[in-house]
C-alpha cells in the first residue's frame, strides 16, 4: 500500500470545465481513480469552503451538467466522494503533508499534464515513480522476494486469458489454432474464478507457448508492463553496454534496490520468462513472469550480466 496524500483541485472537480463529449468518460475515470486510491490506503483532500459541484448536484434531465451523465454513475460519483475526501483550510496546509503529494480531479482541456491523477493509469504512473524513487519504502513482507506485487500481475495475467477466451468465435469452434485440449480449457473456464497459482500455470500453457513468431514482441510488452507494475527500473544504458559487449541474449533489462542491493530481471523474449541477476549480475535462474521459479535447474552462467560493475562506475552506483 502507498499511503499517499492528494489533493483534488477546485479546477478539477468542475465537471463544467470537461467537454460534454467527453464528461461521462471523464467521471468514471475519476470514481475508479478514487477507489483504487482507497485501495491503496491514499488519503484525499479538498478545500473546505471550495464551491464543490459534486455536492450541489442532483441528477436533473434538463440540467445541462447533468445530460451527459447517467443518473446510475452520478450516484456512484456522489457516494463514492462523500465518504471519503478530507477537507482543509487551505493548499499551503496540504503542502504539509508528508510525500508521496499529488494533485487529482477530472481530466479536462487545461488540466495539469504532470502531478496531476485522473484515472487508474495515472494513479498507478504516481504510484509506481513513488517505489521506483524510494525502493526502501517497499513492503516485502509476504512476498516472493522478486515481485513486490504479485497480486498485480495475477491480474495482467487472468486479463490476458479473458481477452484470449473473448476471442474464441460466437459459434464456438476452434478460430485460434490451437491444440483440441488447449482450446478446450481455454473455451472453458471460469477465469475470474480460478485461483493464483493455476492462472500463472495456465497463462504459461495456453498464452505464452503458442506465441509463435509473435513471442519476442509480447514478452517484451507484457514483460515491461509487469515489472513496471512491480517498480523496477528500465536501466537502457545497461542493456546497451550489454550488446556492445556482445551479449545479445539481452533484450530488456529492469532493476529494482532490495536490502540495499540490486537485483536485476533480463527479459527472455524467447520463451516468455524473466531471467534473474543478483547484485553483480550472476545469473540465478529462470522465472516465470510472476517471480516463481522456472525450475531447479535453469541457472545458467551465458545468462549472466556482464558490465553491470562498469555501469555503477559510470553512474556512481553502489
Amino acid at each position: 500500500m502507498v499511503n499517499g496524500n492528494i489533493f483534488l483541485d477546485e479546477e478539477g472537480l468542475k465537471i463544467q470545465n470537461v467537454k460534454d463529449n467527453e464528461r461521462k468518460s471523464a467521471v468514471g475515470n475519476f470514481c475508479v481513480m478514487m477507489e483504487e486510491a482507497k485501495k491503496e490506503g491514499d488519503i484525499l483532500y479538498y478545500k473546505y469552503d471550495s464551491p464543490c459541484s459534486i455536492y450541489s448536484i442532483s441528477f436533473d434531465s434538463k440540467d445541462p451538467h447533468c445530460q451527459l451523465i447517467s443518473q446510475i454513475l452520478l450516484q456512484r460519483l456522489k457516494e463514492v466522494f462523500c465518504n471519503f475526501p478530507n477537507s482543509v483550510q487551505s493548499l499551503e496546509e496540504f503542502e504539509t503533508k508528508r510525500e508521496p503529494k499529488t494533485h487529482g480531479g477530472y481530466k479536462y482541456e487545461n488540466c495539469p499534464s504532470s502531478d496531476y491523477i485522473y484515472d487508474k493509469s495515472t494513479i498507478d504512473k504516481w504510484h509506481n515513480q513513488w517505489f521506483m524513487d524510494n525502493p526502501d519504502k517497499i513492503d516485502w513482507k509476504n512476498t516472493n522476494g522478486i515481485m513486490p506485487r504479485r497480486d498485480r500481475i495475477i491480474e495482467i495475467l487472468r486479463q490476458e486469458l479473458i481477452d484470449c477466451q473473448n476471442r474464441i468465435d460466437p459459434d464456438g469452434r476452434n478460430n485460434l489454432g490451437l491444440p483440441h485440449p488447449i482450446f478446450l480449457r481455454l473455451k472453458n473456464t471460469n477465469w475470474k474464478e480460478t485461483n493464483d497459482d493455476e492462472i500463472v500455470s495456465e497463462h504459461n500453457e495456453i498464452i505464452i507457448r503458442h506465441q509463435g513468431d509473435k513471442i519476442k514482441a509480447y514478452s517484451e510488452k507484457t514483460g515491461s508492463l509487469i515489472c513496471s507494475e512491480n517498480y523496477y527500473r528500465c536501466e537502457t544504458e545497461l542493456c546497451d553496454l550489454e550488446k556492445k559487449k556482445g551479449n545479445n541474449k539481452v533484450s530488456k533489462i529492469y532493476s529494482i534496490k532490495k536490502d540495499g542491493k540490486y537485483q536485476f530481471i533480463s527479459i527472455d523474449t524467447a520463451h516468455g520468462k524473466f531471467e534473474l541477476c543478483d547484485d553483480d549480475g550472476t545469473h540465478l535462474g529462470e522465472i516465470r513472469f510472476d517471480g516463481s521459479s522456472n525450475g531447479d535447474d535453469t541457472q545458467d552462467n551465458n545468462h549472466s550480466l556482464l558490465c553491470v560493475t562498469v555501469w555503477k562506475q559510470m553512474n556512481t552506483k553502489k
